[in-house]
């Protein structure tokens, strides 16, 4: 949600305008198994909500690798938690530390917006401004502080884990 909010209503480039659409399925995610959000950032209205093919792949855990590891092209840029997944693709990923850092930040919940970082760092869909500019409207309660920081963290991860396939 924080990807989408950030590049429909904060991002702006030459004066375009940026279009975004965010599904996302948990299923059995509350029980532990893999979830699944796909964003679609364009600076055309689009309206079909779904990627076939992804451009980026976020992986957290083995069984979303062994789940979506499939839908990759040969171009398709994989983020890897490097605790949370075993493998790795023969293409250009990413390792991050999410988990690892999460917990040294003090709350393993935010390996997400590690992550979130980490993509918006690697990719350059987004800038971290706009993506803060989210955190603040989205984060509950209490979780600002700790969500901004962990974006920080996973941008700044970004810059530093690199190995290609």
């Amino acid at each position: 949600m924080v990807l989408a909010r950030a590049a429909s209503l904060h991002e702006r480039t030459d004066g375009k305008e940026a279009f975004a659409i965010q599904t996302q399925s948990y299923g059995p995610a509350a029980r532990g198994e893999s979830s699944k959000c796909d964003v679609i950032i364009s600076d055309q209205r689009t309206f079909y909500p779904f990627i076939d093919r992804p451009d980026f792949l976020v992986l957290m855990s083995q069984p979303a690798y062994e789940g979506f590891i499939e839908s990759a092209k040969p171009s398709t840029i994989v983020i890897l938690d490097s605790e949370g997944v075993e493998s790795r693709p023969e293409l250009t990923y990413y390792d991050i530390p999410a988990l690892r850092r999460a917990e040294e930040l003090g709350s393993r919940g935010a390996a997400n917006m590690i992550m979130l970082g980490a993509l918006i760092q690697i990719s350059g869909l987004i800038s971290l401004e706009s993506a803060i500019k989210a955190v603040s409207e989205l984060s509950p309660s209490g979780m600002l502080e700790g969500n901004e920081k962990a974006l920080r963290e996973g941008y700044h991860q970004g810059k530093l884990f690199q190995t290609e396939g």
